[in-house]
């Protein structure tokens, strides 16, 4: 191939910091061929949206790093070995050095990709794999890290499953098949967006390389490319903390279809170690009307004042045992509150910003020598939704010497797992 044009100029912005404009062809191009090999992507990849609602961000690496400034087609590589500052300039973006000089504006696009091995990015304190793609974002920008998925892995599952010790290893192979699954099946998942996964509760919590940890990345590496399927197609892996001896079948929790593999599952209070297969949760009258109070306000956009409650009924229960529905009757009217719902409805006392632990309880209503409730007891068991994998019944199970297929099997009866790559 011809080199078409090179433009190679070497400006300082303070001690040590050096840029290299450079537009590229496919022709050698000296004095690039000598640096150290930059990050390459394995596949499959994922597109996490780490960011959106930031003006600015600082960003940078261990050792040097490429910034790649694309503006209406057209490509600039600039060499750094400090940080920069990608922000918002309208409706695009602008690369500010240390010192506060411009390097380039007017940018549709901006990646930066670590070079050299064992080279990570650095965003604010967080340290992530992978590359980081930073695009305009009305007015604000989009913080996207582009990963290979084993490595994404290594930042979901800590969080999910905790600190765990080798004979638990088996549990963290189980999560991190679930969580594998879940990512690959949801790929593309938001059509045109230029991220597949959002790195929240609204998908899969992320913390990148900060939270990595030998042996769940021994975990992940030992189960590479492995995901669940269910008559071809990607198991729905939902899972939760403890299922206090029983999960439960999806469409008994939530309001949707039914599903072959997410059925009741008795694992043998494999999670009677957790703290929450049992729990007790206590409120006066005044503390529950005042609760449910502020949750129908919320709900129905007006003040509401429900009177005095006069009674709690269990009208019907899930097949794992859970509540699926509950009337609570006041001294003005009754209230009806169905499945997964109920724990937002009535929080907890000993944290008022938390919901429910779950939706398997009993109550016990203390009443006065005239018949008016005082106290409301729930005694529960679990903590979650109860739907899938009970990851406390997970580890159980790896300490009584299960494997993780055999546990997996368990939770998602009738699937299979299989090795794409």
């Amino acid at each position: 191939f011809m080199m078409h044009t090179l433009i190679k100029n070497i400006i300082r912005f303070g001690t040590g910091f050096t840029l290299m404009v450079l537009i590229l062809s496919c022709a050698s191009i000296p004095g690039v061929k000598e640096e150290t090999s930059g990050t390459f992507i394995k596949i499959p990849f994922v597109r996490v949206l780490l960011e959106e609602n930031k003006s600015e961000a600082k960003v940078y690496a261990n050792k040097a790093f490429s910034i790649e400034c694309l503006t209406r087609g057209k490509q600039s590589i600039y060499f750094s070995t400090q940080p920069v500052t990608v922000k918002s300039n309208g409706a695009f973006l602008a690369v500010v050095n240390q010192s506060g000089d411009m390097v380039q504006s007017h940018l549709d696009e901006v990646n930066i990709i670590p070079r050299g091995s064992n080279n990570h990015i650095y965003l604010e304190a967080k340290k992530y794999r992978g590359i980081l793609k930073i695009l305009p974002n009305g007015g604000n920008i989009q913080l996207i890290n582009i990963v290979y998925i084993e490595d994404y892995l290594k930042g979901v599952v800590p969080p999910e499953i905790g600190e765990r010790v080798p004979d638990e290893i088996e549990a963290v192979k189980a999560q991190a098949i679930a969580a594998r699954t879940y990512a690959m099946a949801h790929l593309r998942q938001y059509g045109d967006e230029p991220y597949d996964m959002k790195s929240s509760i609204i998908d899969q919590i992320y913390d990148g390389l900060n939270v990595e940890n030998s042996l769940v990345n021994k975990a992940i590496n030992l189960t590479t490319g492995q995901v669940l399927f269910y008559h071809e197609k990607y198991v729905k892996a939902y899972y939760h903390s403890t299922c206090g001896g029983m999960t439960d079948d999806i469409a008994s929790v939530w309001d949707r279809k039914e599903v072959p593999y997410l059925k009741p599952v008795n694992d043998g209070g494999a999670c009677s170690w957790s703290k929450y297969y049992k729990w007790r949760e206590v409120f006066s009258e005044k503390q529950l009307r005042g609760r449910l109070e502020q949750y129908l306000s919320s709900d129905r956009g007006r003040d509401l004042r429900i009177g005095k409650i006069r009674d709690l009924r269990i009208v019907q229960r899930t097949p794992g045992g859970r509540v699926a529905k509950l009337v609570i009757r006041t001294e003005n009217n009754a209230y009806t509150f169905k499945k997964d719902r109920i724990r937002w409805v009535i929080g907890r006392t000993s944290n008022p910003d938390l919901i429910l632990p779950s939706d398997r309880f009993d109550v016990d209503i203390k009443r006065d020598s005239k018949g008016n409730v005082t106290e409301v007891v729930f005694n529960g068991s679990g903590y979650g939704h109860g739907v899938g994998m009970c990851q406390c019944g997970a580890i159980g199970l790896s300490r009584k010497g299960w494997t993780y297929d055999k546990i997996l099997t368990l939770y998602y009866n009738g699937t299979e797992i299989k090795k794409l790559y």
